[in-house]
């Protein structure tokens, strides 16, 4: 899942290097927006989950889903029937907050979870908003002159955005093998550290993107291995809701952070909101 969300968030970099120039940004927006419309397509090749049909009694669908499964692995299910859960209560929304809060058995991990993907939605999208800030902020407002982005500019943005590919392959290369949280702690650790270097640069265009390449590549190869992470470690029957919950943090974060990488950076400086990011990085690696 997240492999298309980096190579989405690669190929709009480059559509921006090829439209804006010629077309503007309003067009960008709209050619953006089109492959919206293959999700209306795609839809109908999606199977829904045979715990929703089990939970709901519809357990005919549940096997042809399941054997439908087994299918396109090559094996067969075991023989026998699925027995209906009768007895099962899904707990609410609000249950569930109750449950992964005030239970002692789930509290601590809950609060470390939102703090992981806070820290990640803040440090991720934060660096997003940086690459383009350190590039453009002294160069006027943007939507108003495409003349001002040269093609070094859309070189040093696209370099930069492509640092999340190999992110992926590295965190698929050490989750399995140093296991999930160490490597959480080190890619969040790495994320600081590129950030803290980059504080000093001060506008050196080619050092910056080299720096914001690797802070890249690291934040999202953590966010990656936090989506693996989460769902593992709460209980089927609360987990679809406790992973929204978490999840929710990391859109807060996001939400956050434009007045650290904008409004703080033109405020105060690069280098105060460098070090706030830093700072997440940091508490999310402790």
């Amino acid at each position: 899942m997240m492999g298309w969300w980096s190579l989405g968030t690669v190929l709009e970099a480059a559509l921006a290097w090829a439209i804006i120039p010629t077309l503007g940004w309003r067009w960008l927006l709209v050619i953006s927006a089109a492959p919206l419309l293959l999700v209306f397509v795609a839809i109908q090749f999606i199977p829904e989950s045979p715990r929703f049909y089990l939970i709901s009694g519809q357990m005919e669908k549940a096997t042809e889903v399941l054997e439908e499964v087994a299918q396109q692995n090559g094996c067969h299910l075991p023989e026998g029937q699925i027995k209906p859960l009768d007895d099962m209560i899904k707990p609410s929304p609000l249950e569930v907050m109750k449950i992964i809060l005030f239970n002692p058995s789930w509290q601590r991990l809950t609060m470390c979870l939102w703090t992981l993907w806070f820290a990640n939605g803040f440090c991720y999208y934060g660096l997003v908003l940086m690459t383009t800030m350190l590039t453009y902020h002294d160069k006027g407002n943007v939507c108003d002159n495409n003349e001002i982005f040269t093609n070094s500019d859309y070189t040093a943005v696209f370099i930069a955005t492509a640092a999340e590919l190999p992110g992926l392959a590295l965190s698929f290369s050490i989750v399995d093998r140093i296991g999930r949280k160490l490597s959480q702690a080190l890619l969040f650790g790495g994320t600081a550290v590129f950030i803290i270097v980059l504080m000093p640069l001060d506008g050196q265009t080619q050092a910056d993107v080299a720096v914001l390449f690797f802070a890249r590549m690291l934040i999202t190869g953590s966010f990656t291995i936090t989506y693996l992470y989460t769902p593992e470690v709460y209980p089927t029957d609360i987990r679809g809701t406790a992973f929204g919950y978490a999840n929710a943090f990391a859109r807060i974060g996001g939400m956050l952070c434009p007045f650290a990488a904008q409004d703080l950076f033109l405020g105060v400086g690069a280098w105060a909101a460098e070090l706030l990011l830093a700072v997440m990085a940091v508490a999310a690696t402790v």
